[in-house]
């Protein structure tokens, strides 16, 4: 009995449908793919009025966060005039609840903020104004629902 040889055969990988499968797994991508939004600060905003009103603040209404740029924090308005370290950030929520109880809805908290601050420290400043909550006397829930954000480069 004779054996035959074998002969070596070429292995190849067939690329005639290459383009196929690269255009199926691209389709498969884009359509299984969740595309996140960015996250930032969600600010509620007022809307735009047809009639340009001035709008005008009583300087006893108005509290003062002035975030210079180390991160310190200085507090002015009527009957205070604070700087806070990152440590007394609280604070913030205890002047913004006082002074809701004495001016009620007219309250306006300005937050100025030096472009040279650290972030953080804005965040942070911004998160304590909004846990600022009280109940007035007549059982209403008070909130600083005025807030002015402002980028300085001064201080």
């Amino acid at each position: 009995m004779l054996l035959r040889e074998k002969k070596d055969q070429e292995s190849e990988i067939p690329t005639a449908s290459m383009g196929d499968v690269a255009f199926l797994i691209l389709i498969f991508f884009l359509t299984s793919t969740v595309f996140t939004k960015d996250k930032g600060l969600k600010m509620l905003l007022p809307e735009k009025t047809s009639t340009e009103e001035k709008v005008t603040v009583v300087k006893e209404n108005i509290v003062t966060i002035a975030i210079n740029p180390t991160g310190e924090v200085n507090v002015k308005t009527i009957g205070y005039n604070e700087f806070l370290t990152e440590s007394e950030f609280n604070r913030i929520t205890d002047i913004i609840e006082e002074k809701l109880l004495e001016r009620d809805t007219l309250l306006v908290i300005s937050l100025r903020t030096s472009k040279e601050a650290p972030y953080n420290s804005m965040v942070q400043a911004l998160d304590r104004i909004k846990l600022a909550k009280v109940t007035a006397q007549d059982g209403r829930e008070l909130r600083a629902n005025k807030i002015s954000l402002i980028p300085t480069s001064e201080e």
